[in-house]
């Protein structure tokens, strides 16, 4: 087994028996009784024995309907021996140890593993969406660290302080990814929900009013409020030039090799692997939020669903019709047609009123289209395609499209520069007035010519005097005015 595996490092650490309260029926006296003894013992990490047989006393005691077994005390009446067959339990799996400092005074102590176990639990039981909506914060110091500009500087900082920054980047960049996850859990606890509705009203409810006017849903808008997204990507890709830069990464493990006594070849592994995750991390926060997207999309979907079942196949109009149907089998049942009574049982709110029986009443087949003939008619004639091909060109000649006005434009650029506007230049034909709409029309475009990308920005005259469209200049291009703009290569 490779030395690398989680499961052999993790049960080196702990004893298998160490989950097993967790799989156990009584698996939440385990869970209440852990946590309560953490937050009692502070800290400092340890209590009273007395102190910790009355807590797991009161907990026994707010969870009456757990049954425990034989080995927990199941067998037992009195509260207290129950609470000391719990206290052995926890002492064997190791969740707690015990400690004797004299023969009156014993101190229990909590294991160091109960407590990462007990912070994952709440993880998954976190459902305060307070405690979820700090992952923005968190991601815009992460964007503010790597936009400061010497954060990743070999010749400004120590190997030690870049060593520190990155290990800080990694840790707040997974808090932040957890906090994410548990939007998507609060998402994934709605559809749950939804599922169990029992009816149409409380299906509509549950839609409009908790979920879509709900607070969670402002974590996710966080990431599209406030230009997050693109600064994370601007932070990616400045990572990502870190990682593919020896002396920046020569200098990070100088200073993980100092800090973790490792050789050089172990420490520079390490520090390319630990840009490589940084790197992987900010990409994927995109991702997730497309995740997150899904679900809400899913959401919708299951409320339609569930609304239209509840109102079309359970609500209060097609259990009426049934009852009717039944209450008018029971009644002629055994009879014809023809000796049913033509009154109605009721009078119809309707002036006329059929109803269909015997072969009428069966399904109408349904009528299929005649069949289209694909093939081609007569040939043209060489007259007729000549002017078929003269009308395509015609249109082509007057059709505005990015390839003449990247043409137009890297030869605008070419001869005169950045930064030419309609007053430097001057349009003789109708082609030209074209493509000069078309360059206006369009910021980008493949020049026919060199097969080269063009890109450009309009920079109009009438974004300064919008408001007093009198002051706008105007030049003569092929016989007609144009507003005045120029071109320039995006920055």
């Amino acid at each position: 087994m490779p030395a690398d595996q989680l499961s052999q490092r993790l049960f080196a650490s702990v004893s298998a028996d160490f989950f097993r309260p967790l799989v156990r029926p009584s698996a939440p006296v385990y869970v209440d009784g852990a946590d309560r003894l953490i937050k009692e013992a502070g800290e400092s990490g340890r209590l009273p024995q007395s102190d910790a047989l009355a807590i797991l006393r009161e907990v026994l005691s707010q969870n009456p309907q757990i049954a425990l077994q034989e080995d927990e005390g199941g067998g037992l009446q009195d509260v207290r021996a129950r609470a000391g067959k719990l206290f052995n339990q926890m002492l064997q799996v190791r969740w707690i140890e015990d400690q004797a400092v004299s023969l009156n005074e014993r101190w229990v102590v909590i294991s160091p593993s109960l407590r990462p176990l007990m912070r994952t639990l709440h993880d998954l039981a976190e459902t305060e969406v307070a405690e979820l909506k700090s992952f923005a914060d968190t991601l815009r110091g992460v964007c503010t660290t790597l936009e400061q500009r010497d954060s990743l500087n070999p010749h400004a900082v120590s190997s030690h302080d870049m060593r520190g920054t990155v290990h800080d980047l990694l840790q707040r960049m997974e808090h932040a990814i957890l906090q994410l996850h548990g939007v998507e859990k609060l998402i994934h606890s709605y559809e749950r929900r939804q599922r169990e509705t029992q009816s149409g009203a409380e299906t509509l409810r549950l839609f409009y009013h908790e979920f879509h006017e709900g607070q969670h849903m402002v974590c996710y808008d966080v990431l599209r409020s406030g230009g997050l997204l693109p600064r994370l990507q601007r932070a990616r890709a400045r990572v990502r030039d870190a990682a593919e830069n020896m002396l920046i990464i020569q200098h990070l493990a100088d200073g993980i090799a100092e800090y973790r006594n490792l050789e050089q070849p172990e420490a520079w592994e390490l520090a390319a692997a630990q840009l490589q995750r940084l790197e992987r991390q900010l990409s994927g926060l995109r991702l997730r939020a497309e995740a997150i997207d899904a679900r809400v999309a899913s959401f919708n979907r299951l409320s339609v669903q569930r609304y239209r079942y509840q109102s079309e196949l359970r609500g209060r109009r097609p259990d009426m019709i049934k009852n009717y149907c039944d209450a008018i089998n029971a009644a002629h049942r055994g009879s014809k047609f023809n000796e049913l009574r033509i009154e109605p049982d009721f009078t119809l709110a309707t002036p006329e009123v059929d109803f269909f029986y015997g072969i009428a009443s069966l399904a109408r087949p349904r009528r299929s289209r005649s069949p289209v003939a694909l093939e081609l008619g007569e040939s043209l004639s060489a007259e007729d395609e000549a002017a078929d091909l003269e009308r395509l060109r015609q249109r082509q000649k007057f059709a505005l499209t990015p390839h003449r006005a990247a043409r137009l434009v890297a030869r605008l650029l070419k001869e005169h520069g950045p930064g030419i506007a309609t007053d430097g230049f001057s349009m003789e034909t109708a082609d030209e007035l074209l493509d000069l709409m078309a360059a206006a029309a369009y910021n980008h475009g493949v020049d026919a010519t060199s097969g080269e990308e063009q890109r450009w920005q309009i920079i109009s005259s009438s974004r300064e005097n919008g408001l007093e469209p009198n002051n706008i200049p105007r030049d003569a291009q092929a016989g007609w005015r144009v507003e005045r703009f120029a071109f320039a290569r995006p920055s």
